[in-house]
């Protein structure tokens, strides 16, 4: 079995695979500078607010810069994402996280509607389980320790059948595995596994970038959703895999 098919084989089981510097330091500071810019022009500016939502996810981040829109099909992670997802699927959202002090999405959730929910009772191979959309989630910062708000997950819950109760705690029984990472580093989450940021309890803010990708039949969720239009310098110069993954997509069986 090679790298790749290892990292999917973990997604399967666990509900999350880790990967190790996949994007170069000076990437990753263009990156973090572009979204500190789009933070402050939101905040000072009322009409740039609807990118800004909670205070805290920068929207539609492909929109801020080519940078972000190419690491829609970084390598080899978007090799895992096809596998796991099919070659016909597409990017649902792409945020930037920015957690200042003393913030964080600290209670424990899914993303979206619960697919499985007859699993409680069912004993489940997790190579039989199809995936439907999942989170690609590269550091921006260094997240060395518990202090500085990392995600967090259960391992295997995506199998579970259940959704977390929203708050802070786990059920009993479960025990969250804190995703520490050093800048450039990236994780696939699958939208059914209980996650959270934990707070941030350092004088930094923590940057992350969250690109959730889903099969063909999953919306996408470009605010202002049915009155989005795509800026014509996105797909500038994309490419077609790139174009297809921000909806560019052959004629199917609804149209």
């Amino acid at each position: 079995m090679n790298t790749l098919d290892l990292h999917a084989e973990e997604f399967r089981q666990q509900g999350f695979t880790v990967f190790r510097s996949v994007l170069p330091p000076d990437q990753v500071k263009l990156m973090r500078n572009l979204a500190e810019g789009r933070y402050r022009a939101c905040v000072a500016d009322p009409p740039d607010r609807d990118t800004l939502r909670g205070g805290v996810s920068l929207m539609r981040a492909f929109e801020f810069g080519t940078a972000f829109r190419d690491v829609l099909a970084l390598e080899p992670v978007i090799q895992v994402v096809e596998a796991l997802l099919g070659d016909d699927c597409h990017v649902i959202s792409q945020n930037v996280l920015r957690t200042p002090t003393g913030r964080g999405i600290v209670n424990w959730h899914i993303d979206d509607a619960l697919f499985f929910p007859f699993f409680a009772d069912l004993n489940i191979d997790p190579k039989h389980v199809p995936v439907y959309s999942l989170n690609v989630m590269i550091a921006l910062s260094d997240v060395p320790t518990d202090a500085f708000g990392p995600t967090q997950v259960a391992p295997g819950s995506h199998l579970s059948g259940r959704r977390p109760e929203r708050s802070p705690d786990l059920p009993a029984g479960w025990e969250p595995v804190s995703l520490r990472a050093q800048t450039g580093d990236c994780y696939l989450v699958n939208s059914q596994t209980w996650h959270r940021g934990a707070q941030n309890e350092t004088g930094r803010t923590r940057y992350v970038l969250t690109t959730a990708y889903g099969r063909r039949f999953i919306s996408q969720r470009f605010y202002p959703f049915i009155n989005y239009t795509m800026p014509p310098h996105v797909l500038s110069g994309a490419g077609s895999r790139i174009e297809r993954l921000l909806g560019a997509h052959d004629k199917g069986p609804y149209g």
